[in-house]
């Protein structure tokens, strides 16, 4: 029997935060990839260019994708919502008008396709059981070649889309019917949930209100097919697997195919009641021959059944001939469907459930002769089976997922410091994380106990889903705040992946496109700047980049320093071992005294002693700290074990136990002889011997294709940051010889980086007397880490710091299009100030770098700046379209660069920020608090 439901629940309503969009809604800005260079930058670029090409044609002739396609770029599809799938098992977009599209199963390879029978149908039958409205629930234009009697209905006006990562509503007013639909839409993508954030699923929970005065039964169904087919070739449906299965408290059916020669299977399930079986309610059919019986079935049925047509008929056994009787033809069946169905009273509200799983739980790479098993295989296994039990139970367990989302996202929503458009920015920038061509291997066997790996895994995202390389370090750099305070674990794994890759040198050669010299692959002592290309042996393989010779550039190393202190004081508060939300603050974590760094609990409860305790003996890495009788981790207060119960009283599935954060002073003491060598490897770029390292005049930083030469503001910003952190870190791990050294250099390096590049307004952008102008909104990242590291010392002075801030507003953001795309990366000051146009990329935006500056007001109290620089930004990617597609870099005409892009997760920062400086109280009028920090430009 269908699945009827007759109830009076309350009815589903859509998140007041997060984007918002009618069903037909269509942009006001538009913009598309297309990067003209001017006529001085392309006779620059044309040795590159050549040696690209030539690149280029030999990749293609490999039959291999090059890891950057300059050729065919993939404009913006200004199309999309929130992706579905957990985070290393695959994701799937979706269309805010309710296609599936943009599919990345095979990691790391994106398919920019929309699948029209992959879709949702709803069906209102009458009290007479007449079918009196029938349309597939979205307003994407009807395909002209393939379904032919299906029908688009949904008027757009409507309804409204409604995205907040990782959930989405979509509400359709089909009231002319009687009916009230609710469609939401659940990833499970958890902070500190490991197992759960990494399955390959997710939840679509339809809820329908009865709204007329007769009874109404509401039948929605979910399709689907095989989806990317091998190239070339027709639908493969002799190697597809069709099945039909009934299990305890679910069904479904599954869809089993080959996806770049790796096995998938695809689940559809329905969560089912007593008694309720698989023998109705679904149906196989071929998407090319049969997909009209679909449609008439639902009309006449309100639900599937199997269709009769694509049963072989018995075999005749009286003997008989019959001559003149054709033979029925059976088509291959490619697709299938699942139906369910919700009869209501007058006024009646109830909901029913479906999942879809791909279980793709194995990844052989061409070259490697090694089977990586995806992360969510350590708890469901690697044969390929269990599509049917991670849908019953995602079913099962979707309500204590959504109570985990509302823990974790109530106090930054209900946080007045938090303007209404970065809420929502904050948890929808959060796609790349899962959407990022992520892999997350299960590698227990590989690594002992004490490394993070041994629990955690292998994880890797792409620079971009056009730049298709792991992990790209020099822009992990600015993302890594969502990482290190929603999942540090991993965070933590990819440091010590990193960390293991420093001493390694390669003596093979290759050529670097920008100057054409031959340069090894990677030296000792160096960072490299990814590990690997997705169509290569990812992590085996690494700096697959190839323009320059990463292992001479001068970021790479010190961005690696930053980041360990940075992860160090972010550990120090997931693991604060005490509830009260005060000494949960980072303001209190901070807030240290000699000899107390990491005895959290004893200033908790105020028995931190005066005197400063001895160090811990040298490169001995400390053992965690035993946890006081009846002091909860601050994580279990979060995540509790124990059976809880949803706002409505039902029982939740009881949850696992958190994870634990990996220990901080492990993690320090692990870390810090990689730090020493990375920065007395750095120390030799120091050509004067004046304490700063110079830059080599070719783009050897972040900034590829803007060359820095000398001195820079960005690089020297850095590496006196770096210092500073080294210098911490010898002193808190009792490396008194270390610590005097690198205090020698601190000082030597902080008066040779103000006496050349402080000018009184900025920090020059380098010593060359033609960019003696440049304003980079750049060049205070050091500082921005060292903030974000809980620094307070002056290390730059104060009152330069707010100085250059406020040129930078003044420049770059108000004198580029008055403050409504961020802050330009070049500008040039002066009275008749412009855009600097020396290279391509000083005339860009780059969307992670205005996150991460505007992060930085905060922490330097100009709150309402930042807000105007990151909200004018915010406001123009939502109003041209470019949602769950952030790219790298905007230009002044309103084009962009690089879809879906790596960097952008840096406005993770300015929540980091929000928390240690939080608002000043706005001013108040009429009794209505102001809130100039409201970007509505």
């Amino acid at each position: 029997m269908d699945k009827e439901i007759v109830g009076n629940e309350t009815m589903d309503e859509p998140s007041k935060y997060g984007l918002k969009f009618a069903l037909n809604h269509e942009f006001p800005l538009k913009s598309k990839q297309l990067v003209i260079p001017r006529p001085k930058q392309i006779f620059e670029m044309m040795p590159l260019t050549t040696r690209y090409l030539k690149y280029y044609l030999a990749r293609k002739m490999q039959k291999r994708k090059p890891i950057m396609d300059y050729i065919h770029m993939i404009s913006a599809q200004r199309m999309y919502g929130c992706p579905i799938g957990g985070i290393g098992g695959g994701t799937i977009g979706r269309g805010f008008k309710g296609e599936f599209c943009r599919f990345q199963l095979y990691p790391g390879i994106y398919e920019y396709v929309t699948v029209p029978e992959c879709q949702f149908i709803v069906n209102i039958r009458n009290a007479k059981k007449e079918t009196i409205f029938q349309s597939v629930l979205s307003t994407y234009n009807k395909p002209k070649k393939v379904l032919q009697s299906w029908e688009w209905k949904i008027n757009g006006s409507d309804c409204e889309y409604t995205a907040l990562y990782p959930r989405a509503w979509t509400t359709y007013d089909l009231s002319k019917y009687g009916i009230k639909l609710v469609c939401r839409q659940i990833s499970p993508v958890i902070p500190h949930n490991y197992k759960d954030s990494s399955l390959p699923c997710a939840v679509f929970v339809f809820t329908a209100q009865n709204v007329c005065n007769e009874q109404r039964d509401v039948s929605v169904t979910f399709t689907w097919t095989e989806v990317l087919a091998e190239p070339k070739k027709k639908k493969a449906t002799g190697k597809l697997d069709l099945e039909r299965y009934s299990e305890e408290n679910t069904c479904g059916v599954t869809l089993e195919q080959r996806i770049v020669d790796q096995p998938c299977t695809f689940t559809i399930a329905k969560r089912k009641q007593e008694n309720e079986t698989i023998h109705e309610g679904y149906c196989l059919w071929n998407s090319a021959k049969t997909s009209g019986y679909v449609w008439e079935c639902l009309k006449k049925h309100g639900k599937l059944e199997p269709d009769p047509s694509q049963t072989p008929s018995p075999p005749k056994t009286d003997g008989k001939k019959e001559g003149k009787e054709k033979t029925k033809k059976v088509y291959k069946n490619d697709s299938i469907g699942l139906s369910s169905v919700i009869s209501l009273e007058p006024g009646g509200c109830s909901s029913t459930e479906f999942c879809l799983v791909w279980d793709m739980p194995v990844i052989k790479y061409k070259k490697d002769c090694k089977v990586h098993k995806r992360y969510y295989t350590k708890y469901f296994g690697s044969d390929g089976i269990a599509g049917a039990s991670i849908a019953a139970y995602a079913l099962r367990n979707y309500k204590n997922w959504e109570q985990q989302l509302a823990e974790w996202q109530e106090p930054i929503l209900n946080n007045s410091n938090v303007p209404d458009w970065l809420k929502s920015a904050l948890m929808n920038e959060l796609y790349f994380v899962a959407d990022g061509g992520t892999i997350w291997f299960d590698v227990p066997d590989d690594f002992p106990e004490t490394d993070p790996r041994h629990e955690f895994g292998v994880f890797g995202y792409l620079e971009g889903h056009e730049y298709r390389m792991y992990n790209t370090y020099d822009v992990h750099f600015y993302a890594s705040f969502a990482l290190a305070q929603l999942w540090p674990n991993l965070q933590v794994v990819l440091q010590y992946m990193f960390r293991d890759s420093i001493a390694v040198e390669t003596t093979k050669l290759r050529q670097s496109l920008y100057d054409g010299k031959s340069c090894k692959f990677k030296i000792k002592d160096s960072i490299p700047h990814d590990l690997g290309d997705p169509e290569g042996i990812p992590f085996t393989q690494i700096n697959a980049y190839n323009i320059h010779d990463v292992s001479e550039w001068r970021d790479l190393n010190l961005k690696f320093i930053l980041q360990v202190m940075r992860d160090h004081r972010l550990l120090r508060a997931h693991s604060a071992p005490f509830g009260d939300e005060r000494c949960r603050s980072l303001a209190f974590i901070d807030d240290v005294r000699d000899g107390t760094e990491d005895d959290l609990y004893a200033r908790a409860t105020g028995q931190a002693d005066d005197a400063a305790r001895p160090p811990p003996a040298p490169r001995a890495p400390p053992a965690a700290p035993a946890r006081p009788a009846g002091v909860a981790d601050i994580l279990d207060l979060l995540y509790r074990s124990s059976e809880a119960a949803d706002e409505g009283g039902e029982a939740l599935e009881p949850r696992d136990a958190p994870a634990a954060v990996w220990d901080c002073r492990r993690y320090l003491a692990d870390m810090y002889p990689a730090c020493a060598a990375l920065l007395r490897r750095a120390a030799l770029w120091d050509d004067d011997g004046d304490g700063l390292i110079e830059n080599g005049g070719f783009p050897d930083q972040t900034y590829d294709a803007w060359i820095m030469t000398g001195p820079s503001a960005y690089c020297g910003g850095l590496w006196v940051a770096a210092l500073s952190v080294v210098q911490t870190m010898a002193r808190l791990l009792g490396f008194e010889e270390d610590e005097r050294e690198f205090s020698k250099w601190l000082e030597q390096a902080r008066a040779s980086y103000e006496k050349k590049l402080w000018n009184g307004s900025y920090y020059r952008f380098d010593t060359k007397p033609c960019n003696s102008e440049v304003v980079m909104a750049d060049q205070l990242a050091g500082h921005w880490f060292l903030r974000a590291s809980g620094w307070t010392d002056p290390i730059f002075p104060e009152a330069n710091v707010k100085k250059a801030l406020h040129t930078i507003y003044e420049n770059n953001v108000l004198r580029f299009l008055n403050g409504r795309m961020g802050a330009v990366n070049g500008f040039v000051g002066g009275a008749r100030g412009h855009i600097d146009t020396t290279a391509i990329q000083s005339e860009e935006v780059w969307t992670g770098v205005t996150y991460g500056l505007a992060s930085l007001m905060i922490y330097e109290g100009m709150h309402e700046q930042a807000f105007v620089t990151a909200g004018g930004l915010q406001s123009t990617l939502v109003k041209m379209g470019l949602s769950f597609e952030t790219p790298e870099a905007l230009y002044e005409n309103g084009n962009h660069r690089s879809i879906a892009y790596m960097r952008p997760l840096a406005i993770w920062a300015m929540y980091q920020a929000i928390l240690t400086r939080p608002c000043p109280i706005p001013p108040v009028t009429n009794g209505q608090a102001l809130h100039p920090k409201e970007n509505n430009l």
